[in-house]
């Protein structure tokens, strides 16, 4: 994994773990360390610690990639910053370079360690106040602020850890072991997708430590572990209407919904997997501009935030 600044130059800014004890069950591996992290800013970095614009809005965005491909720099996630900041509002997006399972060690706990050393370094580094964050998340990237919600759900009060503002979640891959255990080619919109089933057990077999951990998991398969917290937040949810996950998405929204988090599932007619990240290279920026402007009015009603387009 590169560190060095890149193209992306000063938007690029790399930081160490925080104390082993921030790290907390199942982010405490013996094999599966904290490690250093690199994470892009996009249009720019944000003022220095202290310095908090009342109109700043950080999208913290996971991109996807099945564990196993992508990066949080321009080249795999500049679209997605850009349209996240130009047609949802946000004031700045931050893109982590999480860990992937293809490579050494980075098997879960892996990504979920390095998401919560983002939302640490923004939240008592930054100081970004939690109520002008959003998690964000495309895909696998989706699954993984999930995880960080439950994570702190399970440990923030010992750690004065916040719940963000609110969320949103473009594609969500919610059921890994639904890949290790289904065939994903009998959907109804296998043949209007690209995602191959092949993939995806890729992803599934090495987030997992190739069986090592329970893929079934609350923190992998969300949809099989619905939650409550006491004040749940407003979470947006996208789905492609041709996409292969789309009934899993359905079912994970009606879940969470019935545990009392405010949710709106926005259907993309005739779109496939995860336009945020790929509606460029896949003409679909028209739909994954339109999907980020309801993001942005479902936030606005229901966050109370005031997210502004520039479009």
């Amino acid at each position: 994994m590169r560190f060095d600044q890149g193209k992306e130059k000063n938007r690029f800014e790399v930081v160490g773990p925080r104390s082993p004890k921030l790290y907390r069950g199942i982010c405490s591996d013996y094999t599966v360390q904290p490690a250093q992290l690199g994470m892009t800013w996009t249009p720019a970095r944000p003022p220095p610690a202290g310095i908090v614009h009342p109109g700043m809005v950080v999208v913290l965005h996971f991109h996807g990639g099945g564990f196993v491909i992508g990066n949080g720099r321009d080249e795999d996630t500049g679209y997605t910053a850009k349209t996240l900041i130009k047609h949802m509002g946000a004031t700045h997006v931050c893109s982590p370079n999480y860990r992937l399972s293809s490579s050494k060690n980075g098997q879960f706990p892996a990504p979920l360690q390095d998401a919560l050393t983002a939302y640490l370094h923004l939240i008592k580094t930054r100081g970004i106040p939690a109520d002008q964050i959003i998690f964000s998340g495309d895909s696998a990237g989706a699954n993984i602020a999930l995880a960080l919600v439950r994570y702190i759900h399970e440990y923030g009060q010992i750690d004065e850890i916040p719940f963000p503002r609110a969320m949103a979640l473009w594609s969500p891959w919610t059921d890994v072991a639904g890949a290790l255990e289904q065939d994903a080619s009998q959907s109804p919109n296998y043949k209007t997708d690209y995602l191959n089933m092949h993939f995806a057990r890729w992803g599934a077999t090495t987030v997992s430590g190739f069986g090592a951990i329970d893929p079934a998991s609350p923190y992998l398969s969300p949809l099989r572990h619905p939650f409550q917290i006491e004040k749940p937040f407003p979470v947006y949810v996208n789905a492609g209407g041709g996409e292969v996950l789309c009934d899993d998405i359905a079912n994970f929204v009606t879940r969470y919904k019935k545990n009392g988090w405010p949710m709106y599932l926005d259907i993309s007619e005739g779109c496939p997997h995860d336009i945020i990240l790929l509606g460029d290279r896949i003409d679909f920026t028209a739909e994954a501009e339109k999907a980020a402007e309801h993001a942005r009015r479902f936030l606005n009603h229901r966050a109370g935030l005031n997210l502004r387009s520039y479009a």
